[in-house]
């Protein structure tokens, strides 16, 4: 049977948990500055350092991340929108640059040694959570801070080692690790993965123990003082590559020398591709930092991690979600080439108590996000990656046409995956059932008729995501619209004078009209409140749901 969520899950993360705090915060200084509004901005820093100095020393890693974020936003943003006028906001500015470099030095004077026990009774999970983490887990971060602290960190890591695993906790999570067959994993995060170290015993000394079959990397800048402890694991064939800057790169050459071998390196070149850290600006959407589905295990718990572009939304290039007791769902792990293969703005394949595969019915709000800042731009998708923009190109008659040319080939290829040995009769009726379905799939989106009714679909989805999305997230609806703002003026006086004249929806069905640039003048337009009624008709008109055995979004049966 298809596993579902109960319906106080489904009410529980529809439309999602709140962010936490100074996630929330955040973004809400991030919409008083793109608003111009300096009284709005100081009444939210105000609250951001009244919190910070509450919780003082106690602050961890991912809310110490997000209030430096709000410091380097101001710094980008203040001067160019508030001319110079914010007094009270640089005072404030001073004070929790003042709290922060006090944090550093109290946290890293003694870094905290976190056993399992206290990991485990932190994270709080039920045994089905637990099993899921470990074979989802695509991040292993051993320890928090780090030695290195660079500027442009996609991570944001934090300055100085705040906190470690002990030996015996990391020993369990490997193990754990291992035991779930996990793979590609990665053994770094926020921190340097040579940072760890606990007493007399380093990263080497673990992992020459390891017997369980685990695969892993390790990604490192090899901190000053760390040479020896590179060599060790290269002695010891450990996948290992270097991420090279100018700050380490005389230091990784005289290892080469001395080893007389070549070492693998990653951001080789001067320029990283996306700024971010300290160099993020805040006003403008570049591609996804991140390339993975899964879970993140660190110190202080763990997160679903979900890709996004990186923007002043998500300045990781990733959302994460914290996982709790309540947490219903993680989503099936996917990383690199098979990560770039999914449709972001198709419900995720997630993974239940069951631990069977299943589609989710609605969007997360991060998708909603991400899908309202993908403009269409090839700079934003990497290769390999469908942006929307090429996904509406499936609709088109030209791809409707050579789809049907395809029959054959597609008839054999799922005969390939869904047959077995024994043929047709040798599957269950549920497996002739789906294996009908997907051939009747297949025919169905060769008609021109099916392919329209399709293509309606999707915008209703799209549109209703959005629709809901724009009324529960106005804060986030400023951001977006702030980053959005060329496009959508662009695309206001394009259509904004049809819209008008017009019975609002017909303009989806207007002859040579482009339904790409008409689905982003919607879509901006919801988000700066305008044009609610004409969609609302709309998708009334088209209720729609995400059909995974059929891939395409069809008319939902009431």
């Amino acid at each position: 049977m298809k596993e579902t969520l109960p319906p106080h899950f489904e009410s529980a993360i529809f439309p999602g948990n709140p962010d936490p705090f100074f996630e929330e915060k955040k973004n809400g200084f991030l919409a008083a500055l793109y608003d111009r509004n300096p009284f709005m901005a100081e009444s939210i820093y105000e609250r951001i350092l009244k919190r910070a100095e509450q919780k003082s020393e106690n602050l961890n890693e991912t809310e110490e991340k997000y209030l430096r974020q709000i410091q380097v936003a101001f710094k980008r943003l203040s001067s160019f929108l508030f001319d110079g006028n914010s007094r009270g906001l640089q005072e404030k500015f001073r004070k929790l640059q003042s709290l922060i470099r006090k944090n550093v030095r109290t946290q890293s004077a003694h870094p905290l040694r976190v056993d399992y026990n206290t990991w485990k009774k932190r994270v709080n999970l039920e045994a089905w959570q637990e099993k899921i983490v470990f074979a989802t887990a695509m991040t292993f971060q051993m320890s928090s801070g780090c030695s290195n602290y660079c500027r442009r960190c996609n991570e944001w890591a934090l300055p100085k080692i705040r906190s470690h695993f002990s030996q015996d906790a990391l020993e369990k999570i490997l193990e754990k690790l291992g035991a779930a067959e996990n793979t590609d994993l990665s053994l770094y995060g926020a921190s340097d993965p040579l940072d760890w170290e606990d007493s007399c015993v380093d990263l080497a000394d673990i992992l020459s123990g390891q017997t369980l079959p685990l695969n892993f990397s390790l990604l490192t800048k090899i901190p000053k003082g760390k040479e020896g402890l590179a060599k060790a694991l290269w002695q010891m064939d450990i996948p290992l590559s270097v991420s090279l800057t100018d700050r380490n790169r005389s230091r990784i050459e005289a290892l080469e020398n001395q080893m007389n071998r070549s070492v693998t390196k990653q951001h080789a070149s001067k320029d990283l591709l996306i700024p971010a850290g300290l160099d993020e600006d805040f006003i403008s959407v570049k591609p996804s930092i991140t390339d993975g589905y899964g879970t993140e295990i660190t110190p202080e718990g763990v997160s679903i991690i979900i890709p996004t572009f990186t923007s002043a939304l998500h300045p990781f290039g990733h959302k994460k979600l914290p996982v709790t007791r309540k947490t219903a769902f993680f989503p099936v792990k996917r990383l690199g080439r098979r990560a770039l293969l999914v449709d972001y703005f198709k419900p995720l394949e997630v993974l239940g108590k069951s631990m069977t595969p299943f589609y989710l019915s609605q969007l997360l709000d991060v998708q909603v996000e991400t899908l309202l800042l993908d403009n269409g731009s090839d700079a934003l998708t990497p290769p390999g990656m469908r942006s929307l923009k090429e996904y509406f190109s499936i609709f088109e008659d030209i791809p409707r046409r050579q789809r049907k040319k395809m029959t054959r080939s597609v008839m054999a290829r799922l005969k390939k995956e869904v047959l077995p040995l024994g043929g047709y009769k040798a599957l269950s009726l549920e497996e002739k059932q789906v294996y009908r379905e997907k051939l009747t799939a297949h025919f169905e989106f060769c008609d021109k008729s099916l392919v329209a009714e399709s293509r309606r679909c999707a915008l209703s989805f799209f549109l209703s995501a959005i629709f809901s999305f724009a009324a529960r997230q106005p804060v986030k609806g400023r951001i977006i619209s702030f980053l959005n703002r060329a496009e959508t003026l662009s695309l206001e006086k394009k259509y904004g004078p049809a819209a008008a004249r017009e019975n609002g929806v017909s303009l989806f069905s207007l002859p040579k009209i482009p339904v790409w640039e008409i689905f982003r003048f919607y879509a901006n337009s919801l988000v700066n409140g305008r044009q609610k009624e004409t969609v609302e008709t709309f998708i009334r008109s088209c209720p729609s749901e995400y059909d995974p055995l059929k891939d395409r979004f069809v008319k939902t049966i009431r």
